[in-house]
């Protein structure tokens, strides 16, 4: 048999509030967790009411609750919320359960809470990130899908009425290819996403030419978008090459280029500057837009976010960019020059971490 001292010990260290009150709500016990989750001491509570627990716009819970533990029922796992004595409103789980004499008559209730407000922030964060990317992603899905279904549409009825002529058979079979390449985009950043949050993106290093990849990947961008992208590099030639997931920097370096082309005047040239220090490569990107606002520039990472609401694309580009980043030890930092436009900066040790 466990010593009433012993079995005291343990209600006391426990994080959970653990509560003793009568019939009528009066406190009679109050533990350690209890003052460290409702901010009042024992002293301050034992002989008052249960009720000072409970917000003001919840009149009929605590009634409600006791006339249960009356008729000898237990409330297992009652989400809701308390007030601490700061006024500040919490959510709990508690389980509340009738306390019984020798000879079985009700007496009085336990109650053990737990502060869940963090886990129920949490769930509510989630839901909005869930309910936003639904949006996001099919309305952005939907555009593509449009495009290549109208566009099958025509070559069908072109085929069955033989008016093949091959120039516009090409033009629109263009179309449903550059439809299909939006939509494999889109799914693949989705994807990125999903693998980045359960910690399944994985780099696979070798050494790569970084000065040349990002050569070719703003050659390749400035030809297919007609616009003037600009590459700077200094230092010796063999300073940029580094162990590096050849492919997922390609991405990096894709999605800071697109994004500087859609916020930047299609007459503005995009500079794209390499250097080299002892330590670690950088790539910065530098675009002629608007500028992002100061309020959202702690928020321009987060998955879903964009900058404007008209602009095409998911919100995930920059996110994707920036872990793939951390994932080899560098990072993906944001710059505001003083003339204007925007700079995002890639850095990639030498070595791996």
């Amino acid at each position: 048999m466990w010593a009433p001292e012993y079995l005291a010990a343990i209600v006391d260290s426990t994080d959970d509030a653990v509560i003793g009150k009568t019939l009528d709500g009066t406190i009679i016990s109050w533990n350690q967790g209890a003052q460290r989750i409702y901010g009042y001491t024992q002293d301050e509570v034992v002989g008052r009411p249960i009720s000072i627990l409970i917000p003001e716009d919840r009149p009929d819970e605590l009634p409600s609750i006791l006339s249960r533990l009356a008729h000898g029922e237990r409330i297992e796992h009652y989400l809701t919320k308390r007030r601490r004595k700061s006024g500040e409103i919490i959510d709990v789980s508690v389980t509340i359960s009738p306390v019984q004499d020798e000879t079985g008559r009700i007496i009085g209730a336990s109650a053990i809470a737990r502060d869940v407000t963090a886990q129920q922030k949490a769930v509510k964060e989630a839901l909005r990130i869930r309910d936003e990317f639904i949006s996001v992603a099919a309305h952005e899905l939907r555009t593509p899908l449009t495009t290549l279904y109208a566009r099958l549409q025509l070559i069908e009825r072109r085929l069955a009425r033989k008016d093949l002529d091959p120039a516009t058979v090409l033009a629109d079979v263009t179309l449903v290819r550059q439809a299909a390449d939006r939509l494999k985009t889109l799914i693949d950043r989705l994807l990125d996403i999903s693998r980045i949050r359960s910690g399944q993106l994985q780099i696979e290093r070798e050494r790569t030419d970084l000065a040349a990849m990002v050569e070719s990947t703003a050659s390749m961008l400035a030809q297919t978008t007609g616009r003037e992208i600009n590459v700077r590099t200094s230092g010796p030639r063999e300073n940029y090459v580094v162990a590096v997931d050849a492919v997922r920097i390609e991405e990096v370096v894709v999605n800071l280029l697109y994004n500087a082309l859609k916020y930047s005047p299609r007459e503005a040239a995009i500079d794209v500057e390499m250097t080299s220090i002892p330590s670690a490569v950088r790539i910065a990107v530098r675009d002629r837009g608007p500028g992002i606002h100061a309020d959202e520039q702690t928020r321009i990472f987060e998955p879903f976010h964009r900058s404007s609401a008209v602009a095409p694309g998911v919100g995930l580009g920059l996110h994707i960019a920036r872990e793939i980043a951390e994932l080899h030890g560098g990072t993906l930092t944001l710059e505001t020059p003083a003339d204007g436009g925007s700079r995002f900066v890639v850095t990639l040790p030498r070595e791996s971490r």
